[in-house]
């Protein structure tokens, strides 16, 4: 697997695990009231399903499964459809498996400065830092409370090198879906379905 094919899943992956339920308490929104809403975390599953449109082929590839989040940095992605894959990330180790009794794959985020540096920031996002958020992201948020969007645009090197927008929406504390837009012309567009 690429380290652009890694770094979009786990973007998707961090992103992907706000809390479903709840609205902004302040009539002051902005986007210090929407991460803080986004820190309020709690262990959950989630369904998604997604459509990734490579340049190399003619179909969209569709994916189908479940993303977990256990507090403060476990989360796992599994693919169910169309063939099944288990991706975690727990601190700065992140485990692949393809095929279920083959060897798993392990890589340390230490040793990729581009995917450390997406796992930083969604994680500062996750947590309400917007500071560490911004180090990394230059975020856009447009809309109110009740249907908002927000585009995240790389300030690193590192970062732009692999993806060149994020565009999530949503409406109060549940993120409905994640449009990312890859350097070299590749899309996966995310949709967040209901709490297991």
């Amino acid at each position: 697997m690429s380290h652009r094919a890694l770094a979009a899943s786990f973007l998707f992956l961090l992103l992907a695990l706000a809390p479903a339920t709840g609205r902004a308490q302040d009539a002051t929104w902005n986007l210090s009231t929407l991460l803080a809403g986004l820190a309020q975390q709690k262990a959950m599953t989630v369904r998604f399903s997604e459509e990734r449109r490579l340049r190399y082929l003619t179909e969209p590839v569709r994916l189908e499964g479940t993303l977990s989040f256990d507090p403060p940095d476990r989360l796992e992605k599994r693919v169910l459809r169309p063939k099944r894959e288990r991706m975690t990330i727990e601190g700065n180790l992140i485990t692949i498996e393809t095929v279920p009794g083959d060897p798993k794959v392990r890589v340390f985020l230490s040793d990729y400065p581009a995917l450390g540096a997406f796992v930083t920031a969604l994680r500062a996002m996750l947590s309400g830092d917007a500071a560490n958020l911004e180090r990394v992201f230059l975020p856009a948020l447009a809309g109110t409370k009740d249907s908002w969007s927000i585009r995240l645009t790389p300030r690193l090197p590192a970062v732009s090198g692999t993806v060149s927008e994020i565009h999530i929406s949503g409406a109060g504390r549940r993120i409905a879906s994640i449009d990312i837009l890859e350097t070299g012309g590749d899309r996966s567009i995310i949709a967040i379905h209901e709490t297991i």
